[in-house]
């Protein structure tokens, strides 16, 4: 699958937008770096970082 890299803030997308999501940049080029998959979308990153504070968390609630 093709991916799209925002020329001006790195942020990569699964389908090629007319603006990045993040800053709006309008210059996209085509990304064929990690296709490892999600790990390089950051709601995915930013989702398994909250998980994860959440799981310490109530580890130290139930002790």
């Amino acid at each position: 699958m093709a991916k799209w890299k925002c020329d001006h803030c790195g942020t990569v997308h699964r389908r090629n937008p007319s603006k990045c999501r993040s800053c709006g940049n309008t210059v996209l080029s085509p990304y064929h770096g990690d296709e490892g998959g999600l790990l390089d979308d950051d709601r995915i990153k930013y989702t398994i970082a909250a998980a994860a504070v959440l799981l310490v968390l109530l580890v130290i609630v139930a002790l």
